[in-house]
């Protein structure tokens, strides 16, 4: 690495991590004071408002880093070859001949270095705190509610509504469960207080914790459900761990589904693909368009780079704000193409999950690579 490429290195990294927390500064400092009252409480449960603050907007400084990984390559590079026209030093270097190529490539280096550390975000840090990162500021408090969507666990043969949920604590107020399987042999349906998801331990697998229940038929003295393929409902009458008027319910539908399933976004790959396997039935072609998404976007924020960098090598005499403009402005055109390609496959008209994910790469990736290799060699 010569001094140069060090020089360059320098100015990239600082303007990259100056836009970054630009960025997400500004994004932070509207959601704190939008939503103060509820921080400073958050904060005096945490043992301090800091302390509060950075449990509640560290994960998400992680996840706009991955969603912006992109733009802030593309936006570092502009103002490092903007600051070498301005300083003459990038017609010093072109007069010595040294290409253009030669001068970008270690931010071109560099940039893919950031974008795969993005992409391991995504699959290892991010998802170990979608919990808080599904949470709005008035969940952070146990207060805010959010409409249930009813959903049928066609396996359990178990259709699962109620009021409201309770994101904060995982429950359901009001709930009904209504048994079209084996439960039905005990009750039509059961309604309660509160249900909570618990997950699997060693008394019971997945399923939602029923407090004051009560059923169609009379609970008391009834056996829980069993069969062959498992336990289909718990009752207290043989379940110690029961208290009296609890039941539990076992069920392969996830707190998320009922929420909309909002929280996908944070799972990782592998996560995503079970859900694909196990329970398609509860998503949309969202689904699988998302988990091609997960492949294609390292390729996708590379190319984001690669569109704006011809408006950047192309004209020295362009001011700095000329360069912002057509630099985002190519972005927002490649953003809604796919946003809108995504729409489409996530809908099931017209296009396919795999191909409304892997079109932006095949229409813009060639062309991309042939305008900017053509740039750099100018």
């Amino acid at each position: 690495m010569t001094r140069i490429d060090r020089y360059v290195l320098f100015l990239y990294s600082r303007v990259f991590v100056i836009c970054f927390m630009t960025l997400s500064g500004l994004l932070i400092v509207v959601q704190v004071f939008t939503n103060l009252d509820e921080m400073i409480a958050f904060g005096k449960l945490r043992g301090g408002f800091l302390i509060g603050l950075s449990e509640y907007f560290a994960p998400r400084m992680l996840s706009i880093y991955d969603s912006m990984c992109g733009l802030l390559t593309l936006l570092a590079t502009m103002f490092v070859v903007a600051w070498l026209y301005r300083t003459h030093e990038m017609t010093a270097l072109l007069a010595a001949g040294i290409s253009k190529g030669r001068i970008v490539r270690p931010i071109m280096i560099v940039s893919a270095i950031l974008i795969a550390g993005a992409a391991i975000s995504r699959e290892y840090l991010i998802p170990s705190y979608a919990a808080i990162l599904t949470k709005t500021p008035q969940e952070l408090l146990g207060e805010s509610l959010r409409p249930i969507r009813p959903t049928q666990d066609i396996e359990r043969g178990v259709l699962i509504a109620g009021q409201n949920l309770q994101p904060a604590i995982l429950s359901i107020s009001q709930p009904y469960f209504q048994f079209s399987g084996p439960a039905s042999a005990v009750a039509n349906h059961i309604t309660g207080q509160s249900a909570k998801y618990e997950l699997a331990n060693d008394n019971h697998p997945a399923g939602y914790l029923i407090v004051e229940a009560k059923g169609s038929s009379p609970l008391d003295n009834v056996a829980s459900v069993r069969t062959k393929e498992g336990v289909f409902l718990y009752l207290p009458a043989d379940t110690p761990w029961l208290k009296p008027r609890e039941c539990f319910v076992p069920s392969n539908l996830e707190y998320d589904v009922l929420r909309g399933g909002s929280a996908k976004q944070f799972a990782s790959t592998s996560d995503l693909i079970w859900r694909l396997k196990n329970q398609s039935h509860y998503y949309g072609d969202d689904l699988k368009v998302a988990v091609h998404t997960r492949f294609v976007q390292p390729f996708l924020d590379y190319t984001q780079l690669l569109i704006g960098l011809p408006m950047i090598l192309s004209n020295r005499n362009r001011n700095l704000v000329g360069m912002i403009l057509s630099c985002l402005f190519s972005f927002a055109a490649f953003f809604g193409v796919s946003i809108g390609l995504n729409a489409l496959g996530a809908n099931g008209t017209l296009l396919s999950p795999a191909t409304a994910a892997w079109a932006p790469l095949l229409i813009f990736g060639p062309i991309a690579w042939a305008q900017s290799k053509r740039a750099m060699l100018s």
